[in-house]
């Protein structure tokens, strides 16, 4: 028998460094599971162990289920992918001066339609109110990835079908592939089966290493952006389905030509979205090449929850990992399990496991280390290179830097918070010149600022602030003023410049996401402004945020 063993002890190990709680896998060839694993707690307080049978949220990965279940209605002849949107939904609306938004547009995440902010429980609305914004683009010409768009589709399969959308999918793609254990939407009935997800105790400011975990926000949930939760051994009979061109044990649930559909990428994400790899999106599924490997598949994120189920067409083997915590990179780990598999099956050697993730270690030290200083008030922050990893002293502060993403770091000190710092350089190779903290600049000692400060409307400066819903996946964000651009920080560190809506003007005008000159499907407009402070972010789409 295989000895799985090593790939355990990895798994094991990389659960320990992660913001995570439970962890359950399996891998699969295109026949039979080949390994599953259980790892860590389906419920911390009640010390009580991830099993086989433990359920987790999938998130996204629901997507690809929404879209077997609208093209299975396209092979069937009750659906045209190439109409209009309106034309299956009559009350759908978005003013447009582009092309008409086709189902195959929404099922690419081409349509242009805003990410969605899960402002409402009476999801159905988030749809109606893509009247109030606009199409930011001819459609099929750019990729951003909309939840909201895949809500409308789940909406359209209870339409067509005058069935609920758990229905829907538990008769269409769960029963048909043997998936008993799966739910496919989440609801009181079933959440003893599931594990508790988990999130950061502070939930605006990014994750320090030490932060405590506690239990996630509950939600019933059924839509079709990401509803069903499953089982490992479940979610490896989902992917042998796309391991054996969309052919279950019970024969295909959708034609040849539909799978080929479904699988062959439409637009390449980075048209529109920053992604590292050559991802490209199909009909609701993810295809992406790597080290000579064709992968398909998709990851999924909730709240509390992360998810990846990966399906190596080349070797035939495929893999899903489902845990239970905040901002997991499970890609890693999908890689490494699907490599551990080919290995043991072609009887070699198994290959030696990454390094789990450490968020002290940074490479290339000496790029960060030096002395910065806020030309406006004198203050420094000296970055030092030690022990593999940077070090920062202030007045009062002597902590370690933990690693982010790209060029941020946290400092796990009360005197940084909310923000991390972000080292920006002139070259992408170069010494870095200055650390934006918020609103703050400090530039490196003995060298010139990178940008100077632009002129801006004095009325910029009510629209600064902290704002709140009680959305629990979209909780809250910062504006910022910086060198005269208003910034959007969010709570893990990110940030987004705001850039004037061209065709908005007056005390309250529209700022679209995104950098200038590019086109954006988000924006955001601050009304009222109440002696001089606006009381409210209203988010295109819907959704309000409110000034804390």
């Amino acid at each position: 028998m295989a000895d799985y063993r090593p790939l355990t002890d990895y798994l094991r190990r990389w659960l320990a460094a992660v913001p995570a709680v439970g962890l359950a896998v399996a891998v699969t060839d295109r026949q039979q599971t080949l390994y599953t694993a259980a790892l860590g707690y389906a419920d911390l307080a009640a010390r009580s162990p991830v099993t086989a049978d433990t359920t987790f949220q999938i998130g996204s990965i629901g997507k690809s289920m929404t879209s077997l279940a609208l093209l299975q209605l396209v092979d069937a002849r009750r659906l045209d992918p190439n109409v209009p949107l309106s034309a299956h939904l009559p009350w759908f609306a978005m003013p447009s001066r582009y092309g008409a938004i086709t189902l195959r547009h929404v099922l690419c995440h081409t349509a242009g339609l805003p990410a969605g902010t899960d402002f409402t429980p009476a999801a159905r609305y988030e749809g109606f109110a893509l009247r109030d914004t606009e199409a930011p683009w001819e459609p099929g010409t750019r990729f951003h990835y909309s939840n909201t768009g895949y809500k409308l589709l789940g909406w359209l399969l209870e339409d067509i079908t005058g069935q609920d959308y758990g229905s829907v999918i538990r008769e269409r793609v769960l029963v048909p592939l043997g998936m008993t254990a799966t739910d496919s939407v989440m609801t009181h009935h079933t959440r003893h089966r599931m594990a508790t997800g988990y999130v950061p105790l502070h939930d605006d400011r990014p994750y320090r290493k030490n932060d405590t975990l506690i239990p996630a926000t509950w939600m019933e949930y059924g839509v079709g952006d990401g509803s069903p939760a499953s089982t490992a051994e479940d979610m490896a009979r989902y992917a042998r389905l796309w391991l054996n061109d969309g052919r279950g044990e019970a024969g295909p649930i959708v034609s040849p030509a539909t799978y080929s559909l479904m699988t062959t990428p439409a637009i390449n994400m980075a048209r529109g979205e920053d992604y590292e790899h050559d991802y490209g999106y199909g009909f609701g599924i993810i295809s992406h090449q790597a080290d000579g490997h064709h992968f398909i598949g998709h990851g999924g994120s909730t709240v509390g929850f992360r998810a990846i189920m990966m399906a190596d067409q080349t070797d035939g083997l495929g893999v899903v990992i489902l845990c239970s915590g905040f901002d997991v990179d499970t890609y890693g780990p999908a890689r490494y399990a699907l490599q551990f598999a080919a290995a043991i099956r072609n009887g070699q050697p198994a290959p030696e496991p990454p390094p789990v993730p450490d968020v002290t270690r940074v490479a290339d030290t000496n790029r960060y280390a030096g002395d910065y200083v806020d030309q406006s008030t004198g203050t420094t922050l000296s970055i030092r290179s030690e022990k593999g990893g940077l070090r920062l002293y202030a007045v009062g502060v002597n902590t370690q830097l933990e690693y982010i993403d790209g060029s941020a770091f946290c400092a796990p000190h009360d005197a940084f918070d909310p923000f991390p710092l972000r080292f920006r350089a002139a070259g992408a190779d170069e010494p870095t010149v200055e650390i934006h903290h918020g609103a703050d600049v400090y530039v490196r000692r003995g060298s010139e600022p990178l940008a100077a400060t632009a002129p801006y409307p004095e009325e910029w400066a009510a629209f600064t602030g902290h704002y709140r819903s009680h959305a629990p996946y979209v909780s809250n964000f910062r504006v910022i003023l910086r060198r005269g651009r208003l910034y959007l920080a969010w709570p893990n560190g990110g940030e987004q410049p705001l850039t004037p809506h061209p065709s908005d003007a007056g005390p309250s005008p529209r700022f679209l996401v995104g950098p200038a000159g590019e086109p954006s499907a988000e924006w955001v407009r601050f009304h009222p402004v109440v002696a001089r402070r606006a009381l409210r972010a209203l988010w295109a789409g819907g959704g309000s945020f409110y000034r804390v």
